[in-house]
């Protein structure tokens, strides 16, 4: 009964406002606000303005790579203290031996929730050997809205929210590296099997390229650095092996084919030397002999 009660008397309430003049306003409607969007011309990028940073972290600048696959990992980092905030909307990068690749900013937006700084990890493949250059930009808009409202004829308000890009504004950062896939070559220049009167020997090579260290291996032993060709001091007498080896600047590591060789303690004999009257005296006695022999 009370709830019947309570239902009749706002249907009575709601009949007197009605008669009265009052309006009940639809809350929903009054209060939705209808976006739009508008795109206008962009305007030249205002003076101090604070592009987003783009920094690369690999690959480096100045370093060689062993590998033709890198992975390009870079973050982008947006300043906040501009007038109109900038939106980072675009990624792309472009490569010496290859032209502009989009960059999928899905995650960004979805899983990171658009948080700043950003970091991007992206594999390339195939880089050619050699000197290369990458570049990655970050394309940033500054959206600026205006509010309008239009009044129904019940005296309702709707509110219209415009937003237009006021300008572009292109941010990058370069990275120079190179890539040195190629294992270096070394050349024995004594390299043949052979017998050694001597405990010192010399040990000469050549290599194919510029290289960050060269060792090489005794007997199977240990690996001693060298600066380049050297002598192989002191050496105990029976047979030995030697290998080079070089790392170049990116890592590669090249090893020499193995040089063979023994030392030896060759047996001297000693001949006296006769005097020069002596040889003489001697060739005199045997003209004699031979005259005698004629008679």
């Amino acid at each position: 009964m009370k709830k019947t009660a309570s239902a009749l008397a706002l249907f009575l309430a709601l009949l007197i406002s009605a008669a009265a003049g009052t309006f009940f306003v639809n809350l929903a409607w009054a209060n939705f606000v209808i976006p739009e969007w508008k795109i206008v011309e962009a305007i030249p990028v205002p003076e101090g303005t604070r592009l987003p940073v783009v920094t690369i972290f690999n690959p480096q600048n100045n370093t060689f790579y062993a590998s033709k696959n890198l992975l390009l990992n870079f973050s982008v980092t947006k300043k906040e203290s501009n007038n109109i905030p900038l939106s980072v909307d675009g990624l792309y990068y472009i490569a010496s031996w290859q032209n502009r690749t989009d960059i999928d900013m899905s995650s960004f937006y979805f899983e990171n929730n658009s948080s700043y700084p950003s970091a991007f990890s992206i594999n390339i493949a195939d880089a050619p050997e050699g000197s290369c250059w990458l570049q990655v930009y970050a394309v940033a808009h500054a959206v600026a809205y205006e509010t309008g409202h239009e009044t129904s004829g019940t005296g309702l308000v709707k509110t219209y929210t415009t937003y237009y890009v006021a300008y572009e504004a292109l941010s990058s950062s370069t990275a120079e590296f190179t890539i040195d896939a190629t294992i270096p070559s070394i050349t024995l220049l004594t390299a043949e099997t052979k017998m050694y009167g001597t405990v010192d020997i010399p040990l000469n090579f050549t290599v194919s390229e510029p290289v960050s260290q060269i060792t090489y291996s005794l007997d199977g032993q240990q690996n001693v650095t060298v600066a380049g060709n050297t002598t192989l001091t002191n050496l105990p007498y029976g047979e030995h092996n030697v290998t080079v080896y070089a790392t170049d600047l990116a890592g590669n590591v090249g090893g020499s084919e193995t040089f063979y060789f023994s030392t030896e303690s060759f047996p001297l004999i000693l001949v006296p030397a006769a005097s020069a009257a002596s040889v003489a005296a001697v060739g005199a006695g045997l003209i004699v002999y031979f005259k005698k022999r004629r008679h």
